[in-house]
């Protein structure tokens, strides 16, 4: 696998784990509320993760994020 094929998917795989972090916060938010539920909250995140603002953030904060990464170990000594 190429190096830039390798950072393209570390940054999907940042993706989506912060879709799931996501996830989990809303749902468990909208349960505290008094007329929330487990639909209710689900609704929710489906709204927001449909934003392109929201998911194009998602997208350029993990490919900065992997570019990081990439760049501190390219640095390194061997």
């Amino acid at each position: 696998m190429s190096p830039l094929s390798k950072r393209l998917t570390d940054a999907g795989i940042i993706v989506g784990l912060t879709a799931a972090a996501t996830f989990i916060i809303v749902v468990t938010a909208s349960f505290l509320t008094s007329k929330g539920g487990y639909w209710q909250g689900v609704s929710l995140w489906l709204g927001l993760i449909k934003r392109t603002d929201i998911l194009g953030t998602m997208i350029l904060t993990a490919l900065v994020g992997a570019g990081y990464a990439f760049w501190q170990q390219s640095g390194r000594t061997r």
